[in-house]
């Protein structure tokens, strides 16, 4: 609530959020988990890279003049693994990012069934090589 409250008029907010999506399926609101829930079981060593992608929201928070409201658009952003894997420190990244995050930050993103799955797949383009922290070009 405080910080949507120090939120100020001409001076936007912005963050990012990521979560993983099995398709590429802007709308995974709980609300649509019947059409989309059960497309994490479908997720193999096979098709891993053409079916998982990585969704990353740049999240923005705008104050309203008249009203003093927040307006509160989401861009999504959607790559699946066999196109991250293209710039080779994403693969790197993605596959240290996933390998070493807390198994209740995976329950809390949806991504525990096919997480090992995922990681295991991006460890053949993991060589060891330090990485940036982003995933975005320098």
């Amino acid at each position: 609530m405080k910080f949507l409250l120090n939120i100020r008029q001409g001076q936007p907010v912005r963050r990012l959020n990521w979560t993983m999506t099995v398709n590429p399926r802007l709308d995974t609101s709980p609300e649509q988990y019947p059409r989309w829930g059960t497309d994490r079981t479908t997720v193999t060593p096979d098709n891993v890279g053409e079916k998982v992608h990585l969704r990353v929201e740049l999240q923005s928070f705008w104050r309203l003049p008249r009203s003093n409201a927040i307006v509160f658009p989401i861009r999504c952003y959607l790559i699946s693994m066999n196109e991250l894997v293209t710039i080779p420190k994403w693969g790197r990244r993605l596959h240290r990012v996933l390998d070493t995050l807390p198994r209740e930050l995976a329950d809390y993103k949806g991504i525990s069934r096919y997480r090992q799955t995922t990681v295991d797949w991006l460890a053949q383009f993991d060589d060891g090589a330090p990485t940036s922290a982003g995933f975005f070009p320098d």
